[in-house]
């Protein structure tokens, strides 16, 4: 596996990572590297370790966020909306079922009248 040097708030730190996967890794650690600072500037001498829980925790919230919103998008009517669909195709099912029963009686009973 290869390892990569990278670099979080002025510290370094060697990690490894899949084959083909380090410039993903160096992409990622770039995008956590600012967030690091950006909440450094803001939270004045708070330590280093205290530093990167934060931004872990802040970045959680992110990923939350983006997956609450992803799920709004997969089940724009609910949680229940597949459940709810499936509901009402049975039901029209049942009633197509029932209008088919009614028309063939009808049918059944104009050819006995007519005969």
């Amino acid at each position: 596996m290869p390892v990569l040097r990278i670099n979080i708030n002025g510290r370094y730190y060697d990690i490894t990572c899949e084959k083909n996967k380090e410039k993903y890794v160096l992409e990622l650690s770039k995008y956590f590297d600012e967030k690091v600072k950006n909440l450094s500037v803001k939270l004045k001498n708070v330590d280093h370790s205290r530093l990167l829980v934060l931004t872990g925790i802040l970045l959680s919230e992110e990923l939350n966020n983006i997956l609450k919103e992803k799920s709004k998008i997969d089940n724009p009517y609910g949680k229940n909306y597949k459940l709810e669909v499936e509901e009402l195709r049975k039901k029209y099912s049942e009633k197509s079922s029932l209008v088919k029963n009614k028309i063939d009686k009808l049918i059944s009973r104009v050819q006995s009248l007519t005969k």
